[in-house]
Parts: structure tokens; C-alpha cells; sequence
């Protein structure tokens, strides 16, 4: 039986906790408040350098000072004192221009051309869905006039810029094919980007993937279902030289390939991280590879690295650029913008990060292809060393998830 104690022991006991506690709150909240002095003050000798800088040049520059220059520059020049190498300070205009070029939609009627001998444009791709599309128009069909222009070298870029412009208006085109003209009224129309590339090599399925934007996930998981439909044994993804897109689309396109379970986190700091992104249960079961080099950044390694870091791929090529961190962008009250590294991203199999490091890929194989951007051909792809490589170590893959026999003859053994 444990011993008893008098009430006014039980009574000091209380105050001498009451003393500790009282005492280290005292402790910590002076540090804490000599901290903050400490950062005041330095902040405060800060400003009262750039003031007195301020106050030489009003002074003694000859010169007028436009103020909008000088506070971007004072910007730009903070962010590039921060040592964080991806911040950076965006003008009212330059972020304009990013939140355009962030977008994947454009408005045109969905052709594709380039310049022929003559200064006509020569169809070389008609999106699928397009307006296009739909009035008939064919690859290598010429276009000589669009609205009021006549086709040549000196025109060309001119009429270019036509085929796109804002939803619902229309263009006037001028088609030539098989030596007959027809003129097609064409209204011009919302287009998804195309970012996904499939093909058979042999029993293989190859997808080469150029961005990771909303609509990328969704075209991603019809190549790979229409792929496994046709028969392939394995698939190689081909994320070579992307350096943009979002990582939410790279998560939405591993979790299509991988089991449940968490897939990536973000640490803030030493002891704050949160998990971003998590797989249901459905897995696609088929062996893959991924195509990477130096070229590759951000959302490519991301999803390059969460196959590995699944088991569900294995990796060819070079090592890659190693851009793994969390940014954010601000909007400022005048339309500019910062953007900041706010955190690191964690792998959550392994808890590993590629920030810095890049990822190495399980077979380092150089190449002097660069021809990337078309889809390789029975013909073409023993071009691309890499690939070449990625295509036998995806046959690897597939012999080594064949089950054994039990005739372990010489005859069934494969050859060396």
C-alpha cells in the first residue's frame, strides 16, 4: 500500500510546480522577446541604410528617378539577397505574362502548319475535336489565303497569328488540296493542349509525355488503358527534357499506376510535414520504365521518382536536374507578384527528397538523339541509345515475372 501524504506537503509540492513552470515560461518568453528585439532592431538598421542611400541619391543623382523602376528593382534586389535561388520578384506586367503562359487553353481552329517552298501553309497536324477537324480539313492540305490574306514568305506570320484569336469569332480559310480550292468559314475555338504521345514498339507500349497540365492525368490514363487493351507486355514513359507542369497533375498520373498509400509530403521545416498527395487502392500491374536526363525538373522527377519509389518502375538515362522544392507565388496589392520556396518535397515511401541531388537512374545511358519531340518508329527508335537501353531492361522486367516451370532442363533455360 502506498504511503500517504500530509495535506500541506501535497500543498508545497503544488507551489514548487507552480515555481518551475512559472519560471520556465519567464525563460522562454524572454527569449523569445529578446529574439524579436533582436529582429526588430536589425530590421530597423536595415531600413535606416536604404534611407540613407535614398536620401544621397535624391540629393546628388542628376538624373529623374522613376519610382515604379526603382521599386521593382528594390524588390528584385530583396528576393536576390534571400539566398533562396528560386525567388524571384515579378512586375504587374511580367505577372500578367506568367498567369497567360500558365494556362494550357487556347483559342484557334486547331491546326498545326509550318512553311512550305512556296509560302503556303502546309497542314501538319489537325487536333482532334477541333473546328478543324471537323470542316474537313486534312493533313498536308496547303492553306493560301486566311481571311484577306494572300499566302507568301512576307505574309506568312502575319496570317499565322489569325488562326488563333478569341473563342466564337471566325476565320475565313483558303484550303488547297489536289490542285482544287475551297474557302471554309472556320469559327475558332477553346483547345486543350496536347501533352501525351503513345505508340506501339513491338510488344511494348511507349508514351512520351512533353508537360504535366490539368488535362495531362486524363490523357495519360486513356494511352495507358488503350495501350494494356492492345496487348502491350510493358510500358516505357518518356519524360526527357519536361522541366514544367504541375506536380498535382504528376500525383493524379502515379496514383493511376501505384497501390494506396501516401505519395508525397512537403516539409515546412525540421518538425512540420504534410502529406500532399496519397494513391487509392487501384493499381495498373504492368511493368514500366522511365525515360530521364538533365533536362528533367520538378514534375517529371517527381513522377519518375514516385514509380521507383513504388517498385512499380525502373529508370534509364542521365541523371536529372534535381529541382524538388515548394513554391509558392503572392500577389502583391499593385498586380506584381513574389515567389517563394515555401517548403521541400518527401518522397513518402522512402522519405527521400531529389532537391539538389536530381534523381540517378538505375542505368545510366547517354545518347546524342535529340530528335525527342516525335514519336519513335520501328525504324527510327535504334537511334536513341537510351531508349534502346529502356526497351531491354523493359524486357527484363516482363522475363522476370514469368513464373518459373518446373522442367528446369537446359533445354528451358534461357541463353546467356
Amino acid at each position: 500500500m502506498g504511503k500517504k501524504i500530509s495535506l500541506g506537503t501535497a500543498f508545497t509540492l503544488i507551489l514548487i510546480a507552480i515555481a518551475i513552470t512559472f519560471t520556465l515560461t519567464s525563460v522562454f518568453s524572454l527569449r523569445n522577446f529578446n529574439n524579436k528585439v533582436s529582429s526588430i532592431t536589425e530590421r530597423e538598421n536595415m531600413y535606416a541604410k536604404f534611407t540613407e542611400i535614398d536620401n544621397i541619391v535624391r540629393i546628388y543623382h542628376p538624373e529623374h528617378i522613376d519610382e515604379n523602376v526603382l521599386m521593382d528593382s528594390v524588390a528584385k534586389g530583396y528576393l536576390g539577397g534571400i539566398e533562396d535561388p528560386y525567388a524571384k520578384y515579378m512586375s504587374a506586367e511580367e505577372y500578367a505574362l506568367y498567369l497567360e503562359a500558365s494556362t494550357e487553353t487556347v483559342a484557334g481552329v486547331g491546326v498545326s502548319v509550318s512553311m512550305n517552298n512556296d509560302g503556303y501553309m502546309l497542314v501538319t497536324e489537325v487536333l482532334e475535336g477541333s473546328t478543324a477537324s471537323s470542316a474537313g480539313i486534312l493533313v498536308n492540305d496547303i492553306i493560301v489565303k486566311v481571311d484577306d490574306i494572300s499566302l507568301s514568305s512576307e505574309t506568312f506570320a502575319e496570317a499565322e497569328v489569325l488562326l488563333t484569336g478569341e473563342a466564337g469569332t471566325k476565320v475565313t480559310l483558303t484550303v488547297r488540296r489536289d490542285s482544287e480550292d475551297t474557302e471554309m468559314e472556320i469559327t475558332r475555338r477553346v483547345l486543350t493542349k496536347t501533352t501525351v504521345f503513345s505508340t506501339k514498339l513491338d510488344s511494348f507500349g511507349y508514351i512520351r509525355i512533353s508537360d504535366f497540365s490539368e488535362s495531362t492525368p486524363d490523357q495519360f490514363s486513356k494511352a495507358v488503358e488503350k495501350l494494356i487493351s492492345e496487348g502491350v507486355s510493358a510500358l516505357i514513359f518518356d519524360v526527357r527534357s519536361v522541366s514544367t507542369g504541375l506536380i498535382s497533375a504528376a500525383a493524379e498520373m502515379v496514383d493511376k499506376m501505384v497501390g494506396s498509400g501516401d505519395i508525397l509530403m512537403v516539409e515546412y521545416s525540421e518538425d512540420h510535414q504534410e502529406v500532399l498527395y496519397s494513391s487509392n487502392a487501384r493499381e495498373t500491374e504492368i511493368p514500366a520504365v522511365v525515360l530521364i536526363n538533365e533536362g528533367c525538373a520538378g514534375a517529371s522527377e517527381f513522377f519518375a521518382a514516385s514509380l521507383y519509389d513504388f517498385g512499380k518502375a525502373k529508370t534509364v538515362g542521365t541523371q536529372s536536374t534535381g529541382f524538388g522544392s515548394l513554391q509558392e507565388t503572392f500577389k502583391l496589392s499593385d498586380g506584381s507578384a513574389v515567389q517563394l520556396t515555401t517548403g521541400k518535397y518527401i518522397l513518402a515511401n522512402s522519405g527521400n527528397s531529389w532537391e539538389g541531388t536530381g534523381i540517378v537512374p538505375d542505368h545510366v545511358v547517354t545518347t546524342e538523339f535529340s530528335n525527342l519531340a516525335s514519336l519513335p518508329t520501328a525504324d527510327t527508335y535504334s537511334l536513341d541509345t537510351q531508349l534502346v537501353k529502356a526497351l531491354e531492361v523493359a524486357s527484363s522486367s516482363v522475363m522476370s515475372e514469368v513464373p518459373e516451370e518446373s522442367d528446369t532442363s537446359e533445354e528451358n533455360e534461357p541463353n546467356n
